[in-house]
């Protein structure tokens, strides 16, 4: 599928970044080739310049070109001169021109205006999405990433708010002006900012455009399984332009949410600011220009709480009423804030014709009260205050060598730091009642933590034309500097299954019941303890080829090379059980064979060009993130110890009453508690290591498919992608017993009996509890279907639709997971058996539409007068989506199986994600007033709408399917537990706990000149 362009607008062309091409052929009326023409590509909005000349084939190419408006002059001698102009070149472009000169004698020169609507010598699956898209549709939020989601074959991942290619998770890649702007950390982009927490590191009003490139692009692309955001940035030019903008939300003008209304809530509080402004232009007309930016946003949002108790429940003991009392007074709704300011400063040094050099620095500091934890069962105490303070700067230097070779050497650096802190001393319980969780309270156990990123990188590369060849070479070094600090469960983790048993704790005589557990956590004495530096290093090389094999055939060859050298943790369990076992806490993998190759075509099989046939297939590593790795470096029970404490087991007279922790009562100041590690009979510690047959993750992507041009401005096209993801990443516990024989159990009130497997006990490697390796085990494919129609940008119109037919198939690869507490949920439902988890993926969406459009109502050669005085100045734009829903499993709410996790376990006899929840439409619309002040300068005022017709988008609903009960009143049996159906009030199986959000109205004002 070629990149289709939404539009030529372009407020300030960006003159740096991954840029595009503009190549083909000059012949003469008969279609004879001519050799030695010349050929002056102007930038006309900075005047710079590039020359070249036809080779003996006829045969040009102007490689690396800023994104930019362009003219072209052709000259030879006895032929009039040719003139191509509004030549648009947008970031990742691929132009092939066929250019013919007429005979001296007629008209000395020959003027075209246009650009081709297809690309025809490209093979990758992109789509991009330009200036004119990024100010004119509306955001909720402003972040222009969720523009990705305009795209096919995309869709909004679960586990966060990240994109999800072709089904996969995380295995992303976000690149700015040539560089990474990815958190090396957590595999995801910088600044928080596709987690759905920050708004974003980037501002709105400093992207030129981007593409999003699918699959099958060349081997120029390293450190990316699926899919790549190719971002370039705006720059000034040799005019001054600017503007300053608000953008306003308030709580009256918003519906009330589904999940207000089921808790029998009001209208949440909320209220929204943005703000902020441009200026770009030049410093020294055609050579030196600069482009500033500021955007600020102050936000809030209610997060909704309910105390989830059963249906019918009310207190019939002391201590059910004290343990109740406890949790109403923390169980009220509380505000979630974003607090954000960007900076973004840009100068291009056009050096002389032949150099350019571009420096940009951008600046977020973002704080985000609440965002350490929230949800309906999620108290103020459970959540806490996140920070994200990024810094990077990236120099680049564009060197046309000659007119066949062109040189790009980039440096960035990215400091990047990300600390959050706790609202409460005492350490975390989980209350549950009737087998669903009441309140969460206490702190979160994994703050206070932090990861500061210093990553150098330096890259360079060359391309040269050489006949029919079109070759790029480069390399490309980043160098991450990590420093992690984690106090995960330091604090401290109770579970308690009953109000009852809650209520006792608290009275300080604790009782613990079945399925109850607390865990802490130690430092171990002469070791670095909670912080570590699981940095890396990483190299990668590429050649790449764009053979013009014949007139109407490209071939596009590329070859790449990637390795990571991770640090190597400094510390190594000496336990014999574990050198018996052939374990080893201090092992990191080192992937000496990540050679990918790549193969593409783009065929026209027309002499008109309004068909090209693509296809491509390669193979693309990613990384391991310092998420992974950095469990390697304290997580191996001598750096922190780990220790959980079961109901049932001699260690559970240990567990002591809440609030304390086994160092004592909680420090008011906030500080983990810090005290020497009990001795191994309390409790045996959590390791996680990697496997000693760990590789680095990769996927093979494939793409069939065509493009046809309907007309000048229309476009059609129809792809078939297949994507198999290999040696994925995930946490797999190893440390367990025997399963036993099949087991029993029935289901209240039905004569339905079920089978499951447990596992026996003790744990076969004695003195540790969960021993959890990363495996590169997993896998996934995905294949789907995709279709686009787009109409570019002309007689005031532009829009895009997109349909995706697919699924994705995998066995519950998990990147970056935490191996306790909320990750507990994510891990492999049986490690002993991980083909039982395969089914389709969380990610797993079968259809996904999505429209996109803008209108310009002043259409002025068809309008009246006084239709042009009531239309004039009024825009349309808009964005419809509809899509089925993504799966989930129905779980039950204990450790059925013995495993040690009550986290994950299934339905007995139910396979993964076999519930899809309803589809979802949200149609967010636009309208536009444009005044205009002066020939310069004009006034926008805007009205917008998210989900304008309110409709309830759930994206999460309850899982727990069945509970589990003793009673040999609900059982029927004494002594033999069974399943109850969790079917009543709002705790039912299926009962919403989260939406897309109900409709919201934005009000705003943009000053442009």
């Amino acid at each position: 599928m070629s990149v289709l362009v939404l539009g030529v607008a372009r407020p300030g062309a960006a003159q740096s970044g991954n840029g595009g091409s503009v190549e083909g052929t000059v012949a003469d009326p008969t279609g004879a080739v001519i050799p030695g023409a010349s050929l002056d590509l102007r930038n006309l909005e900075t005047s710079a310049r590039r020359e070249t000349a036809t080779n003996e084939a006829g045969f040009f190419r102007f490689p690396i070109l800023p994104v930019g408006i362009y003219e072209l002059v052709v000259e030879r001698d006895g032929f009039a001169a040719l003139t191509q102009t509004n030549l648009v070149v947008t970031v990742g472009a691929a132009i092939n021109l066929s250019l013919t000169l007429q005979l001296a004698g007629g008209s000395e020169r020959v003027v075209v205006s246009s650009t081709p609507l297809l690309e025809t010598t490209r093979s990758q699956v992109s789509t991009t999405i330009d200036s004119r898209a990024i100010s004119s549709l509306p955001v909720n939020g402003r972040n222009f990433l969720d523009f990705v989601l305009l795209t096919p074959g995309v869709n909004r991942g679960t586990r966060s708010q990240d994109a999800s290619f072709a089904g996969q998770r995380l295995m992303n890649l976000l690149q700015v002006d040539g560089v990474d702007n990815d958190n090396s950390f957590f595999g995801q982009v910088l600044g928080l900012s596709g987690s759905g927490f920050a708004p974003y590191q980037f501002s709105l009003a400093t992207v030129q455009e981007f593409q999003v490139k699918m699959n099958s692009y060349s081997a120029e692309y390293g450190r990316v399984g699926a899919g790549l955001i190719d971002v370039v940035t705006k720059s000034g030019t040799n005019q001054f332009h600017g503007g300053a903008f608000w953008y306003y939300r308030d709580r009256s003008l918003n519906a009330t949410d589904l999940i207000n209304k089921l808790t029998l809530q009001s209208k949440s509080p909320y209220h929204f600011n943005q703000f902020g402004g441009t200026l770009g232009g030049p410093l020294r007309k055609d050579r030196l220009f600069f482009f500033l930016n500021f955007d600020g946003q102050r936000s809030t949002a209610q997060n909704v709480v309910a105390l989830n108790l059963p249906a019918g429940f009310s207190p019939s003991t002391a201590f059910q009423q004290r343990a109740l009392s406890y949790l109403a007074a923390r169980g009220a709704p509380w505000l979630r804030t974003f607090d954000e300011n960007v900076y973004f400063a840009k100068l291009d040094w056009h050096i002389n014709p032949a150099h350019v050099l571009t420096a940009r620095w951008n600046r977020q500091r973002f704080t985000g009260g609440g965002n350490e934890g929230f949800g309906p069962q999620v108290s103020v105490e459970h959540t806490g205050m996140a920070l994200s303070k990024t810094d990077t700067l990236a120099l680049s230097l564009t060197s046309v060598l000659s007119g066949s070779m062109v040189n790009v050497a980039r440096f960035s650096y990215v400091r990047s730091r990300e600390p959050s802190f706790p609202n409460s001393a005492d350490p975390e319980a989980n209350v549950l009642e009737g087998g669903q969780v009441v309140l969460t309270i206490g702190r979160n156990p994994m703050d206070p933590r932090e990861n500061l990123i210093r990553r150098f990188q330096w890259s360079d590369t060359l391309s040269y034309v050489r006949g029919r060849h079109a070759l790029k070479f480069g390399v490309d070094i980043p160098w991450n500097l990590i420093t992690f600090f984690t106090s995960a469960n330091f604090s401290g983790s109770f579970r308690f299954t009953s109000l009852e048993s809650f209520g006792r704790s608290l009275a300080g005589a604790p009782a613990p019941q079945s399925g109850e557990f607390y865990t802490e956590a130690f430092s171990g004495e002469g070791t670095p303890g909670a912080t570590t530096h699981p940095g890396f290093v990483e190299f990668g090389g590429f050649v790449q080829d764009e053979w013009r094999a014949r007139s109407n055939l490209t071939l596009n060859l590329g070859l790449r090379y990637d390795l990571q050298a991770m640090a190597k943790p400094p510390v190594r369990n000496p336990a014999p059980a574990l050198l018996t076992a052939g374990l080893d806490t201090s092992f990191v993998p080192r992937d000496w064979n990540n050679l990918a190759p790549r193969v593409g075509f783009a065929w026209t099989p027309l002499r008109s060009n309004r068909l090209v046939v693509r296809g491509g297939y390669g193979i693309f590593y990613w990384r391991t993130p310092s998420a992974v790795s950095s469990r390697a470096h304290f997580q191996n029970g001598v750096t922190v110890q780990t220790h959980t404490h079961f109901a049932g087991t001699p260690q559970a007279a240990l567990i002591p009453p809440y609030p304390n922790t086994l160092c004592g009562p909680p420090d008011p100041s906030g500080v983990p508690p810090s005290c020497a590690a009990p001795a191994a009979a309390t409790g045996n510690p959590v390791l996680i290591l990697f496997a000693r047959d760990y590789v680095e993750p990769y996927t093979q992507q494939g793409s069939l498919g065509f493009e046809v041009g309907l007309s000048n401005d229309f476009a059609l096209s129809a792809t078939y992608l297949r994507v198999k993801g290999t040696h994925l990443q995930r946490l797999r516990d190893i440390n367990l017993g025997t399963p036993t024989t099949p087991t029993n159990i029935g289901i209240a009130g039905t004569a339905t009996v079920l089978n499951f497997q447990k596992f026996t006990l003790p744990r076969p490697i004695a003195g540790f509890d969960r021993i959890s390796l990363w495996e590169s085990a997993a896998s996934s494919i995905y294949q789907g279907l995709t279709m686009q129609l787009t109409k570019r940008y002309a007689r005031h119109f532009q829009f895009m639709a997109s349909y995706t037919f697919a699924k994705v198939i995998d066995d519950n690869p998990e990147p970056s997971v935490s191996p306790t507490g909320a990750g507990d949920a994510r891990l492999l439902s049986d490690a002993s058996n991980p083909g039982a988890d395969r089914a389709a993926g969380v990610n797993d969406q079968r259809h996904r539409f999505v429209l996109s459009g803008i209108w310009q109502l002043d259409y002025a050669s068809k309008l009246r007068p006084a239709a042009k005085a009531i239309l004039g100045g009024w825009e349309l734009s808009g964005i419809l989506t509809a899509q089925s829903g993504q799966p989930d499993s129905g779980m039950v709410n204990f450790d059925l199986n013995n495993d040690g996790n009550s986290s994950n376990d299934r339905t007995p006899e139910l396979g993964r994600n076999t519930f899809y929840p309803p589809s979802t439409v949200s149609f967010d619309p636009r309208v536009t007033r444009n005044v205009q002040l002066t020939e310069h300068a004009k006034l926008q005022l805007i009205w917008e709408a998210f989900n304008v017709f309110n409709h309830a988008n759930v994206t999460a609903a309850r899982t727990t399917q069945y509970a589990r009960s003793v009673s040999p009143a609900v059982c029927g049996i004494a002594g033999a537990p069974c399943l109850v159906p969790q079917n009543a009030g709002v705790s039912a199986f299926g009962v919403p706990t989260a939406t897309s959000g109900p409709r919201i109205m934005q009000l705003s004002a943009k000053f442009i000149f």
